[in-house]
């Protein structure tokens, strides 16, 4: 885990409140000068306006969270709606296909009235066929008057014509069942189709709730996290004035004075504290995770744990003590107002009073078995970027 712990709400709190308190040691603790105390205060403004930016974060994750509710709420009602339409396309699926089965039986039914039919008809119209034929013998022969035999085949006729427009029609409701047979299969294609399209939006719908509900999950988590962090800072601002004024009563806090070349003639050849390589460097940097702009005011400097941590230039250690949730710290004095600072140290070597020299071994990485730590430059106060201090390298 890295000093930047990828910069989640929490550590990202962290960061800004460990800045911020170096800031107010170095400005109020480690200099008699009166412009030096405004500093201090100026500072103690920052960590008050950190605060305040910190409440307006809170203050966004909950209209997010508000606005995802409503959301959820919107889609609560998308599904409502949406189960709604797919009983409604399941009862006309249904539908449908009683009316094909209703269709099925009618069209066999009238196919087999047609076949009983069409025999009659044939067997009616050979009669009437071979009537014809024998009609002259019959008018010799049968005992039947000419008028008696002449209505019995007009009568045959006209059976035979009934029959024939009996069977047209039962043609064409033949096919007037076929044909609406076929307009509802294509109904029944249809309300299929509409079906599987109405079942994926509820799918789409469900997906769309879960992965809302997922994220009103993980603002509630940051907002926690955030309120936690909050307190946590605005206890640690109020504890800055205490503590400020304790350093700079301590007499081994007063002021380092170089006894060989002064630190600010060395700018671009101080040797580093480590060999290892920069992770982050000094400047504005943006978090993967939540897109929020942050500020690193020095270097993250990879060092697996039990590497020696050693002190780029000669000075006095003017703090030396852990800080709980930024593993340990050192603020080396010197002189001129120029300080480093040495961050998620373990194995502090020097007690603060120190006078150390470049090179010296101050502290070891591996702060709860980090693989990094973190080193600042500051003059007055103010962070420098350490890279145009130290000798150029790689990395």
């Amino acid at each position: 885990m890295t000093f930047r712990a990828m910069f989640t709400a929490q550590s990202l709190i962290k960061h800004l409140a460990l800045h911020s308190l170096v800031g107010v040691i170095l400005l109020g603790g480690f200099s008699a000068h009166g412009d030096e105390i405004a500093k201090k205060k100026e500072t103690l403004q920052q960590v008050k306006q950190q605060i305040s930016e910190t409440a307006s974060e809170i203050k966004e994750k909950k209209h997010k969270e508000r606005t995802l509710l409503q959301q959820l709420d919107q889609l609560e009602q998308q599904m409502a709606n949406s189960d709604a339409a797919v009983r409604h396309a399941s009862r006309a699926l249904g539908e449908a296909k009683e009316k094909i089965a209703g269709l099925e039986e009618k069209i066999t039914r009238y196919e087999s009235i047609l076949k009983r039919s069409q025999k009659d008809v044939e067997q009616r119209l050979r009669t009437l066929y071979t009537s014809g034929d024998i009609t002259s013998l019959r008018l010799i022969f049968s005992t039947e008057t000419p008028l008696q035999l002449a209505e019995n085949l007009d009568f045959l006729s006209r059976i035979a014509a009934h029959d024939k427009n009996l069977l047209s029609s039962y043609r064409q409701q033949t096919r007037q069942l076929q044909r609406a047979r076929l307009d509802l299969h294509n109904e029944l294609s249809r309300q299929e189709l509409a079906l599987t399209e109405k079942k994926q939006h509820k799918q789409t719908l469900a997906k769309n709730k879960t992965r809302k509900a997922q994220l009103v999950t993980q603002i509630k988590r940051d907002q926690q996290a955030l309120k936690h962090r909050l307190t946590q800072l605005e206890e640690r601002s109020k504890n800055l004035s205490a503590l400020v004024s304790k350093l700079k009563q301590d007499k081994r806090n007063a002021a380092y004075v170089p006894t060989n070349q002064p630190f600010i003639s060395a700018k671009g050849k101080i040797p580093w504290p480590s060999s290892g390589a920069v992770r982050e460097g000094f400047g504005t940097h943006k978090d993967r995770t939540f897109g929020t702009k942050y500020k690193s005011n020095g270097l993250e400097i990879a060092a697996v744990p039990g590497t020696p941590i050693k002190a780029i230039w000669p000075g006095k250690v003017v703090f030396s003590s852990p800080f709980k949730g930024y593993g340990n710290l050192i603020i080396i004095d010197h002189g001129s107002q120029y300080y480093s600072l040495y961050a998620q140290v373990t194995n502090l070597k020097h007690s603060v009073g120190t006078i150390v020299n470049a090179g010296d071994v101050i502290a070891t990485s591996g702060y709860e078995q980090r693989d990094s730590f973190h080193l600042e430059i500051r003059h007055r106060g103010t962070p420098v970027d350490p890279k145009d201090w130290l000798r150029p390298r790689n990395g």
